[in-house]
């Protein structure tokens, strides 16, 4: 079980963090149990001194990641250097981050569209072609750092991919040990895309999953990052089926919620892990 320090409330606490804030949020996760903790998305961080972090992190026996995050607008990226360039400085950030703290994975997203409105049938071979040069470019970089770049699995419209079968295609184009996929349950089930058809998918590059319970909602922001059983995911089934595709990875708790709700979610997954 890992934790990801990003969702405003985790300990009371809403990004932007300091360096203080942030060694407080990296304690309190190593006091609750928690063996691996993620930081980020790096957008909500103050400049982070990762020799500081690492320092913290392996007194602590903890294993990390990182997440950059970054919404980056697929309009602006398909005919703006400037977007381009801002993504590019957020992933080189988080692969310079990584190598100083010693994580071998970064996790990214792709660019989406404001909203279904905005998205022109122009423009979205052209941000996906940026996107695939970008990730070219720093998927190498990354890879002779000994860092893996994973890229989470916002497969659906308004981002620039079609669905799970297009989202598996672009990816495919990258060697598994090079680029990764990062399964968000919550968001792919709220989506009422098939969790088990993704996890199929991506059973040779999954290399994180976010957990998080969700509603089959059309507002994602009421339907997802919620405390486990305040949705509908079917947990048991889902971790069922990852331990069937032989997934060994980390399950980073992503909620939304209290200390109290993110320990009891801690315990449940482990005694549901425990008992099948």
């Amino acid at each position: 079980m890992a934790l990801h320090t990003a969702p405003a409330r985790f300990f009371k606490t809403a990004p932007p963090y300091d360096k203080d804030e942030l060694l407080r949020l990296v304690q309190k996760t190593a006091s609750l149990g928690f063996k691996a903790v993620q930081i980020g998305p790096l957008h909500d961080y103050s400049r982070i001194e990762g020799d500081f972090l690492r320092g913290i992190l392996d007194s602590l026996g903890m294993a990390r990641s990182v997440h950059v995050g970054g919404l980056y607008d697929a309009r602006k990226f398909a005919v703006a250097e400037e977007e381009m360039d801002r993504a590019r400085r957020q992933i080189r950030y988080g692969i310079d981050l990584s190598r100083e703290i010693g994580s071998k994975l970064v996790s990214i997203h792709p660019p989406f569209f404001a909203s279904m409105s905005e998205r022109d049938g122009r423009l979205l071979p052209k941000a996906r072609a940026r996107f695939l040069r970008l990730l070219e470019d720093e998927v190498n970089l990354a890879s002779r750092n000994h860092i893996r770049i994973v890229l989470e699995s916002f497969c659906y419209l308004p981002f620039i991919f079609e669905g799970l079968n297009d989202f598996a295609r672009f990816v495919s184009g990258f060697p598994p040990e090079k680029l990764g996929v990062l399964l968000d349950a919550g968001h792919v089930y709220q989506m009422g895309i098939d969790l088990f058809e993704a996890t199929n998918l991506f059973r040779d590059r999954l290399s994180d999953v976010h957990v998080h319970d969700a509603k089959l909602h059309r507002d994602f922001r009421r339907a997802t990052h919620l405390p486990l059983g305040k949705g509908t995911l079917d947990f048991r089934d889902f971790i069922e089926h990852l331990q069937e595709c032989g997934y060994d990875g980390w399950l980073t708790l992503e909620i939304q919620g209290s200390e109290k709700e993110i320990v009891e979610g801690k315990v449940y997954l482990e005694n549901l892990i425990g008992s099948i």
